[in-house]
Formats: C-alpha cells, sequence, structure tokens
C-alpha cells in the first residue's frame, strides 16, 4: 500500500458525496481511502459505511466526536500506506492530482513531502489559486527558511500537501484546538530532508459559512493569533530573520485586532492575548522601507508608536464603531 489518504468526517452530509467521488475517480489505485466518521450526527456514519461495502479500497472508522485534530490522528494511527495525505470532507480533488504527484515521490524516494497546488475560497468571489513552479528544495534548515521566506505559514493547509508517513511517528494533530494547521505544518516541514514543490494537480478548498475558518469566536481566533505568534518569535530568535519576522509581526497584529473584536471571550484571556506581543513594535523607518502598500503603512504607524497591544486595541475599537 503506497498511499492512506484520510477524510475526517462531522456534519458534511451536503458535500461528503462529491468529496469521496472525487478521490475514488483518480487514476491513480495504490490507495486506502479512510473515512473517519467523527461522530457525525447527520448520517454521515451511514454514507461511509455505505461505501465502505461498495469499494474495497475504503476503511471507516467510527469514533466519539473529538474535533477535527483528533479525527485525523486517529486516521493516522490506522493508516498503513508509505505515505498519508489528508482531504477535508467538505472539499475535492481534481482528478489525477495523485497520478501525478505519487509518481514524483516515487521516482523522488529522498522527498519526505509534496505541496501542490490549492483553490481556496473555491467557487466564492474570494476565490484565489496558490500555485507553485516545479522546485525541489533539500537541507532541514533551508527548506523551513525557504517556506517562511515563500510565506508558507499563509497556506499552511494539511490537505494540499502529500507526506511521508514515518514524520507522523513523533508528530499528531493538537487535540481540542482549531487552526491546529499552523501548529503541525512547521513542525512537519522543519524535521524533513527534502520537500518538492509541484505543479500538478488541484486541490479545491470550499468555503462553507459555518465552517471553522469562518467563525469570529474568541476561541477559534484565540488559536489562530497564538499559533502565529509562537512561529513569528521563532522566526524571530531562532532563525533571527528580521524582514520576515517583521513581514510576520504585522500579520500577528492583525490577529490580535480580530481576536480583540470577539466579545465572548474571557477577560483575563484578553490580556494574556496582548502580553504575547508586549513591546513588540517595527521601527518607523523599518515599516516606511517595508514592500507594502501606502495605506498599510499608515494603518501600522501606531504599531510603530506605540506597540503591538495599543495598536490592536485602537484598530479593534475603530472596527467595532464602523460595524
Amino acid at each position: 500500500m503506497k498511499l492512506s489518504i484520510i477524510v475526517p468526517v462531522y456534519k458534511a452530509r451536503r458535500h461528503l458525496q462529491n468529496c469521496i467521488e472525487s478521490i475514488l475517480q483518480q487514476t491513480y489505485t495504490d490507495y486506502e481511502l479512510i473515512l473517519v466518521d467523527d461522530g457525525s450526527p447527520d448520517g454521515c456514519g451511514n454514507v461511509c459505511d455505505r461505501y465502505a461495502q461498495e469499494c474495497d479500497k475504503v476503511r471507516v472508522i467510527h469514533k466519539k466526536n473529538g474535533g477535527l485534530s483528533s479525527a485525523r490522528n486517529a486516521g493516522i494511527a490506522a493508516a498503513k500506506g508509505e505515505y498519508i495525505t489528508f482531504v477535508d470532507a467538505d472539499d475535492i480533488v481534481a482528478s489525477g492530482t495523485y497520478y501525478y504527484n505519487m509518481r514524483i515521490l516515487l521516482s523522488n524516494p529522498d522527498i519526505d513531502i509534496i505541496e501542490y497546488p490549492v483553490n481556496i475560497h473555491y467557487e466564492t468571489p474570494q476565490s484565489r489559486i496558490i500555485s507553485f513552479k516545479p522546485e525541489k528544495v533539500s537541507g532541514n534548515r533551508e527548506i523551513i527558511v525557504d517556506w517562511i521566506k515563500r510565506k508558507g505559514y499563509t497556506h499552511a493547509y494539511a490537505c494540499n500537501k502529500i507526506y511521508r508517513s514515518d514524520l507522523f511517528t513523533f508528530v499528531r494533530f493538537p487535540e481540542g484546538e482549531v487552526f491546529e494547521d499552523l501548529y503541525t505544518t512547521p513542525m512537519l516541514y522543519g524535521s524533513c530532508d527534502c520537500v518538492y514543490y509541484s505543479d500538478c494537480g488541484f486541490y479545491y478548498y470550499i468555503d462553507r459559512k459555518e465552517s471553522i475558518s469562518n467563525s469570529y469566536s474568541f476561541k477559534t481566533r484565540y488559536f489562530l493569533y497564538r499559533n502565529t505568534v509562537n512561529l513569528y518569535k521563532k522566526v524571530k530568535n531562532e532563525y533571527k530573520m528580521e524582514q520576515e519576522a517583521n513581514e510576520m509581526l504585522l500579520d500577528c497584529a492583525n490577529r490580535l485586532t480580530d481576536l480583540l473584536r470577539c466579545s465572548d471571550g474571557p477577560k483575563e484571556q484578553y490580556a494574556q492575548a496582548c502580553d504575547m506581543l508586549r513591546d513588540e513594535k517595527i521601527d518607523v523607518k523599518t515599516l516606511y522601507n517595508m514592500n507594502i502598500p501606502v495605506q498599510q503603512k499608515i494603518k501600522f504607524i501606531t504599531l510603530s508608536l506605540f506597540g503591538a497591544p495599543i495598536h490592536s486595541r485602537i484598530h479593534a475599537l475603530l472596527r467595532r464603531k464602523l460595524c
């Protein structure tokens, strides 16, 4: 068995069949499809069982609801393939995606991770394609430095990648959290020796209004913010990448602003969130020389003058009033 395809399933009845069919119609055939029914209350488990009865490539795991990370981890534990990939139950994979990318992997056994194009917010006005020129990057430090320079953290999705399965020997997705990809993906990239950026295939990330990424609750925004800040501090303090760290600080400040706009979180956690970026600011001259639009430079003047916490509080207050 070469490839294990893991699909966590929860409240995805409307999209599940399209997702599964896009996988079963792949021209690559040496795979197993693991459907992890994460205690879905909408009959998804029955759909999964029907596919398992009809196709011997399909296996089903029924488990108590534990969230996306828990479902992925259950799939990883059950996987038999030399390689692992993930598909969310409301997304689809373009025909030929696994055939062409597995052919690259099998011809280059040194590759640990292959990342291929993705269309995010598919079929919405915000639709955007993230694509790559074919390129191999080797060397542990070189991989993570290159990943940061190409701003891989802005598309740290688990799903448009195929991984050598032994990368998950000591790595699992953090359970009980959301936006877990931003925690796990840099860990995986930082632990491998060769990554390939592929121009073959397509992953279609379908935007749903009820999805976690569209939730504006404190809990969901907190995990996204915390994981972004932790990565920023690593880039700044461990990798000493000053330019990239400054770019990431702007992203951290935006995420803190989004977090402070939420009104459903514990008061003490708002203060703790601000403390994560205490004393973090950008020199005015550095901000002026950054390759960002003038409007953004004006916006972040308060970050240069007062630091990230005050900047984010000001802009959170302004956006609340505008809304």
